[in-house]
């Protein structure tokens, strides 16, 4: 009794399905760009809407080009419904209002990438270019690898997905992500073997073993799994290098792997970038993002409030949960843990926004807002404003209780973690040794927590230690971004703040680090305007009984608004040296001598234009950049069919006539002949000189090359004899020719963009 044939017809994943799983695995590290997760739904709806339709019309029909346009057309409403359906027509259909709300999100965007520092937070404006990019994506995998059978050209945008992914925010992308990846590349890879090999992968045979029966103890998914495996495992055996050429790149890094965009992952301790401040402080205009007008014009109030961050790792300072929030609507604010029978200034501030699209700032302890949105809500261990973003015309006003310490009140003050899970002391298992030395030094005999905190802050703010500001601090090669600043001693806001955090943490006292605005003097009338220039990052510093108190170690004479806003209970030598000394000092948008464009309402509206000029200049160039790539996706069929050319062109050359008489076909039928594959050389012979002749008797050169080639393919298929010499591809060149000599310009034109042997069936039919 013979056992029963083997099933060839296992079922599987369609090769388009196969593409849109490798699309949506291929996007995972983007991950790494973002702080939380809400714009991958979005990208992956963005996905099924331009492939699902394709699986679809596939199921009864070959791969066309106009499959995948038509999942792009339909991507249009899907995006209008699901970011700016308000203004569309039934919320679909795209209006002129509809263009007015892309062109916001688009301006939010640019903000984003021109003043944000990976991982940023992903807003309904950065979640719709997000989809948009991943459907145009999707698509081109699709053309790629579907239609033009080109699998591995269809990875590539994958592979500068995951590159980018890894480069942008400086640190390596996690092993979970880069196996996410992997696995759709692979699946990618597998797309134009289905029509050979119906599971992924022919068995191949254990060695030693012989016979038909022998075990096929190894598969194409095993060799892919151990692959994975070793290239996730392989990382952490092999020794780490704080170089990265590419990241170094894109940073404008002197090549330690740090650069100026911010410290990234590297051996030891790294202090990870802060969004939105180092790309505000370089932008070329000077933008005011909001007023503020004071019931009081001598209340002096410290700096604005607009995050937070908490968590310390090896990757640096990071945005932690906020904790339990409540409504900002509520009659009355309150901190956790509250401070008590703390002296307080009590005053009103009105916050106009102009040009600002973030979190709302707020000064410290509010203790009543008005005129947010419903949604927003209350941090009352950040003591920050969330799930609410304001923008242009937003005006809200809050009652405040600043926090006043006096020394004596600091100075007698213990200190603890107020959180039950110590994460205001957290730190990093391999803190450099350099810098524990450096704490302990500064720090060691001081009993109280405010005297260490004081300690430190005054080795920053000292002039005799030579600490300076600047935006183009020099990087070193130590492998640790924290000793390289502490031995350069100059750099930004952002690295004097993660550096304070991380010594006060050293030294026992919990901090965390801020990030918000500072703001130059009221004007009589008790209003100040706030810009691009005045993003900043400061920290805070708990005390029991007192709460979070705030510590600026960032060199007051050479940061506006500094010397405006002192701190009693840490002072800056240079300011009563020298108050209001290098005020306009070297800072994007500020020359020295003059006036800063929040002194006066007429400097700070010369400013706006600039503002808007800018704004023009991103839509710009996201419409170029969206007009390239769709030229680029246009011309995606003409690149293919090229390849396609040369690759059986190139194998001609090595001996077999069968590539160009392939070639000879794809040819005829993009320019519409009607070329059936049943027919052998000789009936094509028979069938196309007639017609090569264009009514004439007698033989044609184009006959006679294509007899000469028909006669090459015949004796290679049928005596394994003969090769196929240079003159081949002359006589294929020839038919060409003459087959291309009989069609209208349009028509040849057609066949060149849309090469109806990929699929394209547009082409008339001879």
């Amino acid at each position: 009794m013979t056992a029963p044939p083997r099933r060839t017809d296992v079922p599987s994943l369609s090769p388009t399905s196969r593409a849109m799983l490798a699309s949506a695995l291929g996007i995972l590290p983007l991950a790494e760009l973002f702080s939380n997760d809400s714009w991958l739904i979005d990208a992956w709806l963005a996905i099924a809407v331009v492939l699902v339709p394709a699986a679809l019309l596939r199921r009864t029909r070959q791969p066309r080009v106009w499959h995948t346009w038509l999942g792009i057309a339909l991507l249009v409403p899907w995006l209008t419904f699901r970011f700016a359906g308000g203004h569309a027509f039934a919320g679909i259909v795209p209006t002129t209002a509809t263009w007015g709300d892309v062109n916001r999100m688009f301006d939010q965007v640019r903000d984003v990438t021109n003043n944000g520092v990976a991982p940023v937070h992903a807003t309904a404006a950065v979640a719709f270019v997000v989809a948009l990019i991943c459907g145009i994506l999707a698509a081109f995998v699709d053309l790629a690898a579907v239609v033009g059978r080109r699998p591995a050209l269809g990875g590539v945008p994958l592979l500068v997905v995951f590159t980018l992914s890894g480069a942008v925010p400086r640190h390596p992308v996690s092993w979970a992500l880069f196996a996410g990846a992997a696995a759709g590349f692979l699946l990618l890879l597998s797309v134009d073997s289905a029509d050979t090999v119906h599971s992924w992968g022919r068995l191949i045979p254990k060695a030693g073993e012989r016979g038909p029966r022998a075990s096929l103890g190894v598969s194409g998914p095993r060799i892919a799994v151990i692959a994975v495996a070793v290239a996730v495992v392989l990382p952490l055996l092999a020794p780490s290098s704080a170089k990265n050429v590419l990241t170094d790149a894109l940073h404008d890094s002197g090549g330690s792997g740090s650069g100026l965009g911010g410290f990234g992952a590297g051996s030891g301790v790294a202090l990870d970038p802060f969004a939105a401040l180092k790309g505000q402080l370089d932008r070329p205009h000077t933008v005011t993002l909001f007023s503020v007008t004071l019931d009081q014009p001598d209340a002096d109030p410290f700096y604005l409030r607009a995050n937070v961050l908490s968590n310390y790792t090896a990757r640096g300072w990071s945005v932690g949960a906020h904790g339990s929030t409540d409504s900002a609507n509520s009659t009355f604010l309150v901190a956790d843990p509250p401070a008590e029978q703390l002296p307080t200034r009590v005053y009103r501030a009105t916050i106009s926004v102009s040009g600002l699209a973030d979190n709302p700032p707020v000064f410290a302890n509010p203790t009543q807002l008005q005129g947010l949105p419903s949604r927003t809500g209350w941090s009352t261990a950040d003591q920050i404003l969330v799930n609410s973003q304001v923008s242009e015309g937003s005006k809200y006003t809050e009652e405040v209780r600043e926090p006043a310490p006096s020394v004596q009140q600091l100075a007698a003050a213990t200190t603890s973690d107020p959180a039950p899970d110590g994460r205001w002391l957290q730190l990093p298992a391999d803190v450099p040794q350099q810098v524990l030395r450096q704490v302990n030094a500064l720090t060691g005999g001081l009993a109280s927590p405010y005297a260490k905190a004081r300690a430190l802050n005054d080795w920053f703010t000292n002039p005799a230690n030579g600490f300076t500001y600047s935006l183009n601090a020099t990087s070193g090669d130590s492998g640790s971004a924290l000793i390289d600043f502490l031995t350069n001693r100059t750099g930004y806001c952002q690295q004097y703040a993660a550096a304070l955090g991380v010594m006060l943490r050293l030294a026992g006292v919990p901090a965390r680090v801020v990030l918000g605005y500072t703001h130059g003097k009221p004007n009589k009338a008790g209003t100040f305007q706030v810009t691009t220039n005045d993003a900043h990052a400061w920290v805070e510093a708990y005390f029991d009984g007192l709460g979070w108190i705030p510590f600026d170690p960032t060199p007051v004479a050479q940061q506006p608004g500094g010397s405006t806003a002192q701190l009693p209970w840490a002072p800056h030598p240079s300011a009563s040296a020298a108050p209001g000394a290098a005020s306009s000092a070297a800072r994007p948008g500020t020359t020295p001598g003059v006036t800063r464009s929040n002194d006066t309402a007429g400097a700070a509206q010369a400013a706006q234009p600039s503002g808007s000029g800018t704004s023009n200049a991103g839509w710009l160039g996201w419409a170029g950049g969206l007009v390239v790539l769709a030229a680029a996706v246009a011309a995606l069929p003409a690149f293919v069919r090229w390849l396609r050319r040369r690759s059986r062109i190139g194998a001609a050359r090595l001996g077999d006539p069968d590539p160009l008489w392939a070639e000879l076909t794809a040819t005829a039928t993009d320019l519409g002949y009607v070329w059936s594959p049943a027919r052998t050389p000789r009936q094509v012979v028979g069938w196309l000189d007639p017609q090569l002749r264009s009514g004439g008797s007698g033989e044609t050169s184009a006959g006679t090359s294509l007899r000469t080639l028909a006669l090459a393919v015949e004796q290679k298929r049928y005596r394994e004899t003969g090769g196929a010499a240079p003159a081949l591809v002359r006589e294929l060149r020839e038919v060409e020719s003459q087959l291309r000599g009989r069609r209208s310009r349009s028509t040849r034109i057609r066949s060149r963009l849309l090469p109806a042997s990929l699929g394209w069936r547009l082409l008339r039919r001879h």
